[in-house]
């Protein structure tokens, strides 16, 4: 997937979360160079910390709003807490509440390594 469709698809399940009342407090698309795929880091609200239950709300969410969302699908989200050690270096320097998109290559984030990525939301 091109990265600009990674955004605005990432952009638009964001806001249908945020819509549902599950707004992420981190999305975030991480390249695994391995196999080349993408997936997108979702840190749930706080207090939620039910993996099923956060993937069936996640996949209600994402069947509704099927046409906005194009080929991205629950498959492509990982739920991840906020006590990763990439989203807790991340946490610490940056903080992007809204929606925007702010790429990254080649870091280490609070020694785990991130080949690349694009934050379109930190708010920690």
């Amino acid at each position: 997937m091109d990265q600009s469709t990674l955004v605005s698809s990432g952009h638009a399940l964001v806001k249908a979360l945020d819509s549902a009342g599950l707004p992420p407090r981190v999305a975030m698309w991480v390249h695994n160079t391995d196999i080349d795929t993408w997936k997108l880091w979702l840190v749930p609200p706080r207090g939620l910390t039910d993996k099923h239950e956060f993937y069936r709300r996640l996949s209600e969410i994402a069947t509704k709003h099927r046409v906005e969302l194009g080929s991205l699908n629950a498959s492509d989200t990982e739920m991840v807490l906020d006590t990763h050690p990439a989203i807790k270096g991340l946490g610490k320097f940056m903080k992007a509440p809204g929606l925007g998109s702010a790429y990254f290559s080649g870091n280490r984030f609070n020694g785990f390594y991130l080949p690349d990525g694009i934050i379109l939301r930190i708010d920690l």
